[in-house]
Formats: structure tokens, sequence, C-alpha cells
């Protein structure tokens, strides 16, 4: 003989049937969004050089040609994914429906290879994009590239113009530095510094200078928005403010952001409705036209 379902039994049992409900509707969200969406696009040989491509329902009023938001993960240089949902998430949903064309780039990692080396995968990813920016509805023209922690780091080098770069890429409107703690390698390694860098930096001064956007900086860069954490103990607001006065000086078009955000916030937190994203949104309005 049957025994009769319990009162928690039968409420767990519909708790699960609504869960898989609402699974079912937001994985179907997901299918209707990824018709905007192109993955796993190369643009290099290597299997982490690809990039995803997130599109806008439709282009601005009056124009014809979409501006692109190329972003770069972070993750110590030696992990990270273009995919990750706190990189991409809100930014690319943000960001299209501002009629933005949103970009997310993966680049080889250490130890496989070296800091200039994922610095080179950026400006080929970038020259990828100005190069195939019209097949998308979009404006070679009009690019921003932002990155966070080590992309961040990754992103500002490449707006230095570091004369090592093969092939470098036509001139973009404006760079987004999100939260690095890596604008002065030379003092940072010169200095009691975490472990990892000594696997990231090696023990070369010669490279820590290489790698140092703020031994590279010589020449006015695109402009340049530094967003840093008031909280985080190795206070990263000190050499982004450095970074931003030296640039400036240079001729360059910047901002500073500080603010009382965590590191992993400054990354998560972008796109969502808040007035941090309405700030960096004011900032790339301004630089775009």
């Amino acid at each position: 003989m049957k025994r009769p379902l319990s009162l928690v039994t039968f409420c767990l049992l519909v708790l699960f049937n609504m869960q898989t409900s609402y699974a079912n509707f937001f994985q179907n969200l997901e299918i209707f969004r990824a018709k905007n969406t192109i993955r796993n696009i190369a643009y290099g040989p290597n299997t982490l050089q690809k990039l995803d491509l997130y599109l806008p329902q439709s282009n601005l009023p009056n124009q014809k040609l979409a501006p692109i938001l190329m972003i770069v993960h972070g993750g110590a240089w030696s992990i990270g994914d273009k995919s990750h949902q706190g990189l991409i998430q809100h930014k690319a949903t943000y960001w299209n429906q501002q009629g933005w064309v949103v970009i997310s780039v993966n680049y080889r990692l250490v130890p496989k290879v070296t800091v200039q080396q994922q610095t080179q995968d950026i400006a080929d990813a970038l020259n990828f994009v100005q190069k195939n920016a019209s097949n998308w509805q979009a404006d070679s023209h009009k690019i921003m590239i932002m990155g966070h922690s080590a992309g961040a780091h990754l992103v500002t080098l490449l707006s230095t113009h570091p004369e090592w770069i093969s092939n470098f890429p036509k001139p973009w409107k404006a760079t987004i530095s999100l939260d690095s703690a890596a604008y002065d390698i030379e003092t940072i390694m010169s200095n009691q510094h975490a472990q990892f860098y000594d696997r990231v930096f090696g023990s070369s001064k010669e490279n820590w200078r290489l790698v140092s956007p703020k031994v590279q900086l010589k020449h006015s860069s695109p402009a340049f928005l530094a967003v840093c954490s008031t909280i985080r103990p190795d206070q990263p607001c000190i050499q982004a403010h450095s970074f931003i006065q030296q640039a400036k000086a240079l001729g360059a078009s910047t901002a500073y952001l500080p603010l009382p955000l965590s590191h992993a916030e400054i990354n998560r937190n972008l796109g969502q409705d808040n007035d941090y994203t309405r700030q960096v949104d004011q900032f790339m309005q301004q630089n775009v036209k």
C-alpha cells in the first residue's frame, strides 16, 4: 500500500517543479539573447585567441554605425575567461541597450606566454575588431577598450604605445582601467609585493620597465579613465592617480574615479543601475564623439 505524501514532501515537490519551470524560462531567455551573440571568433591561431561579440538589438537613433566597447578580463595574468558573468553580463546588457557593440576578449595566459605577448594579443584583437567592424554595422573609428585587474594593466600598457608592439592598431577613442594595481611595475617589484608577481614579471629590471605603464608612457595616449578601489589594502588609487597626472601632463584627456567598492565589485557592479555605471557611461559618451 502506497503511503500518502507528507505535507513537507509535497511542498518540496512543488518547489522543485517551480524552480525547474523558472530555470527553463531563463534558459529560453538566454537562447533568445544568444541570437545577438556570436561566440569564439578567432583573431589568432591559438585556441585562446578568441573573442565573443554581443550585438545590440538596434543601433542608436540617427546613427548608421554603432560604437564598440572591447573588454579584457582579469585573473592575475594567468586565469580568467571572456565569458565570466561578473565580467560581461551587466556590461553587455547595459551598453547593448545604449546601442554599443560589446566585445569580450580572451588572450594567452602566463606562464605559457609573457606579459608582452599578452599585450600583443590585445593589440591583435583590436586590429581584428577595427578591420571587421563594418561587418557588425559598427564604427571602427569609435572604439573604446576596457579591462579589469590584470586586463586593466594590459589595456593601459597598450595605451602607452610600447615600441615592442608589432602592427600597432589604429588610434582608438579611449581606455578604461578598472582597478589596476600595476601601473608602476618597477616600483612594485623593487619593494615587498605579492608572490605571484614574481611568476608574472620575473626578476629582470629591464623587463619590469618594458611592462610598466608608468615607464612606457612617453607620449599622449587615448582618453583615459582610471577607476580604483579606495578600500583595498594595497591602495591602488595612489598609482592610478599618479598615472592620470602623468598622462594629463602629456596632453591626454583623463578622468579619475575612486570608489568605496571592492576589487570584485568594481568589476561586477559596472553595468548595473547605479551612479558608478552612469559616471563611466558619461565618460564614454563624452569621448566617443
